[in-house]
Parts: C-alpha cells; structure tokens; sequence
C-alpha cells in the first residue's frame, strides 16, 4: 500500500458522503424519482463523482429553498449545513475512484444516507 492509498480511500469516503447528503437534499427538495436516486447515476458516481455531482453540488442553496418550500425545513437544513464536512480536501471533488475507492464511496454514501434516515426519517 502506498502513502497516498489511505489519503485516496478517506476521500473517497467523504465523497460518498457527499453524494449522500446533496442526494437527499435533492430528494427533500423535489420527490423520490430525483436524479442522484437512480441506481445509475449512483453507480456512474462511484466510478466517477465530479461529472455526476458537478451541477447537483452547484444546485445546493436552490434545492434547500425548494426544500423549505415544501415543507421540508427541518430535514432539510441540517443536511445542506453538512455538507461542508465532505467536501474534499483537495482542490476538487475526484474526478475518478478505482477499485477499492469505489466501496468506500459506497461505504460513505451508505453510512450517510443511515445517518440521515434515522435522524429525519421520511414522512409518510
């Protein structure tokens, strides 16, 4: 393993966390047929994260509002408040994951999306 793996592997993570919260932002703020909510785009995303989240990350504030619009303040403020703390470190958001960054993608995305789940369950 070299030096830069584990630094590649936390990043990957954060960016499936990253995926995570813009994804149920997304959701809070439309409905659940949103795009990042499609298996496909999850699974374009774990191989490559910057082309897919490129204009959903820049959509952020305007998917909170649409959010608030519908109801959906109380989980929707917290979630886009979060999304700060995924943001890489490096300069961008990887514009491509390999092998074993592609499970901590998903390892990230599915701690997230839990997190989420269990701290502002959907409303029925």
């Amino acid at each position: 393993m070299t030096s830069g793996q584990p630094v590649r592997h936390a990043e990957a993570y954060r960016c499936g966390r990253l995926y995570a919260a813009i994804a149920a932002l997304q959701r809070l703020a439309q409905n659940e047929h949103h795009k990042l909510g499609r298996p496909e785009n999850v699974a374009k995303a774990a191989a490559r994260p910057e082309p897919i989240l490129r204009d959903p990350l820049r959509e952020v504030g305007h998917y909170l509002v649409q959010a608030r619009i519908r109801g959906q303040r109380a989980a929707a403020d917290p979630v886009f408040r979060s999304i700060p703390d995924f943001l890489p470190s490096a300069k961008d958001v990887p514009s491509r994951l390999d092998g074993d960054e592609r499970l901590e993608f998903h390892r990230g995305l599915e701690d997230q999306a839990a997190l989420i789940a269990k701290e502002h369950p959907p409303k029925k």
